[in-house]
């Protein structure tokens, strides 16, 4: 309990501080004390302020002040369909330069979880005890164990597996289990970090990288997906929600990586994704292009007047060096968003329409388009991600997006009520499939 220098009870004069305290003496004519300075708001993210950097486009891209055709003054909405990996803006890829020979191999290196190894050893940022199982030639299993490890994560090298080449093993005895079921190729084993699972979103320019939004990455949540390191949504957060220095940490260490790639060719959006292990902060892997959490990011960026992140690629591809940035300090909108999967192999039948939603009974009721504003605490936007037809175990089905946090900030969260009643409600809108 904290204590505090009280005068004397019951109302009296309070004591005379003696003029001989050191604390309090001043020699006459010298300057008063100094006042502490006061410490810096810390940056949340940054960009290119967004009047200067659509007038740009519109200067490089020939784009009128009337009609927009290519989408780029929509995408100031913060309302633009969820991305997923490896797919990139319509309108950008007609207006961007063509991916040369050199960045297409930079961008699959970064891509696979063995070959980043050297990238990160390169930007000086730390993965979690990273060890490399040879696709041929290979030891016995507890030959690849680590003293000290309580649990493991063995992963394969390539990227877009949805999560399905990401599993869990607790000793040696299941760690060749899982090596006998993926034969042949090259693994990444990694010491099993129970800390909370960021990503940060950040784009590379022809002279610097730029560092946007930061968010609380959900990855296999049970009530969402079967898949243990499947992704299932996004949370926005800001510097207040990771004190210590870590929220500053996370952001240099994408800034690490983004200059490598830089210096390797790569122009672009880039994702890192990072573990919390304790104060320090590990990457878990690189992935080139937009990314699901890109639709949250472009909120804030919109929220902070700064162009949104496609049209920050844009210039990337565009220009040799990036215009002036603006750092922002201001808060962050606490948004979310879920993905609902497949709870086990079956047939779609049934498919909702994109728009804003609000709780009911027996199900959902549809009130509106996916426009602004933001939903309100009773609403969702939904976006469809599958079609009707078979989907297996662990497909995506349904992205709900939320005007605010529906998940504590902490590793594989739970569902809240709210959270578990909209992904009710999702499971009654897809027949029983989620």
């Amino acid at each position: 309990m904290s204590t505090q220098t009280q005068g004397p009870a019951h109302g009296g004069a309070k004591t005379q501080e003696p003029a001989s305290d050191p604390a309090r003496a001043q020699t006459p004519g010298a300057a008063p004390p100094a006042v502490p300075a006061q410490p810096r708001p810390a940056v949340a993210l940054d960009g290119v302020p967004a009047e200067e950097g659509l007038a740009l486009l519109a200067e490089h891209t020939g784009e009128a002040a009337g009609p927009d055709p290519a989408g780029l003054l929509s995408a100031l909405s913060g309302f633009p369909a969820p991305e997923r990996a490896g797919r990139g803006a319509p309108w950008a890829r007609p207006l961007g330069r063509p991916l040369s020979a050199a960045e297409v191999a930079v961008r699959a290196r970064a891509a696979d979880k063995v070959h980043v190894l050297e990238l990160l050893r390169a930007a000086g940022v730390a993965a979690p005890d990273p060890v490399v199982v040879p696709a041929e030639g290979r030891r016995p299993a507890a030959a690849y164990w680590r003293d000290g490890w309580t649990g493991a994560v063995l992963q394969r090298r390539a990227g877009g597996l949805a999560g399905r080449g990401t599993v869990p093993v607790g000793d040696a005895r299941e760690l060749a289990a899982a090596l006998d079921a993926w034969p042949g190729e090259g693994l990444r084993l990694t010491r099993l970090v129970p800390g909370l699972s960021l990503t940060v979103s950040a784009c590379v320019g022809g002279d610097r990288t730029v560092v946007s939004a930061l968010a609380h990455r959900l990855v296999g949540l049970p009530e969402l997906t079967p898949g243990w390191g499947t992704h299932c949504g996004d949370q926005l957060i800001g510097p207040g929600d990771l004190p210590g220095g870590r929220y500053a940490r996370a952001r240099e260490a994408a800034h690490a990586v983004g200059e490598v790639l830089r210096e390797r060719g790569f122009r672009g959006a880039f994702g890192l994704d990072l573990l919390l292990d304790g104060d320090a902060v590990l990457a878990v892997k690189v992935e080139p292009g937009p990314r699901p959490v890109s639709a949250l990011v472009q909120a804030a960026e919109h929220a902070a007047g700064l162009l949104p992140a496609p049209g920050l690629e844009l210039l990337a591809r565009l220009l040799p060096a990036l215009p002036a940035t603006r750092p922002s300090t201001a808060p962050v909108p606490h948004l979310s968003q879920l993905v609902v999967h497949a709870s086990r192999p079956a047939r779609l039948t049934k498919l909702p329409s994109p728009g804003r939603y609000r709780l009911g009974r027996p199900g959902p009721e549809p009130v509106g388009v996916c426009a602004p504003p933001e939903p309100a605490d009773d609403e969702a936007l939904w976006w469809p991600q599958a079609a009707p037809g078979p989907v297996a175990a662990g497909d995506e089905l349904l992205l709900m997006r939320f005007g605010r946090r529906v998940c504590p900030l902490e590793p594989r969260p739970p569902l809240g009520p709210t959270a578990r009643a909209w992904r009710d409600s999702a499971a009654r809108a897809l027949g029983g499939t989620a």
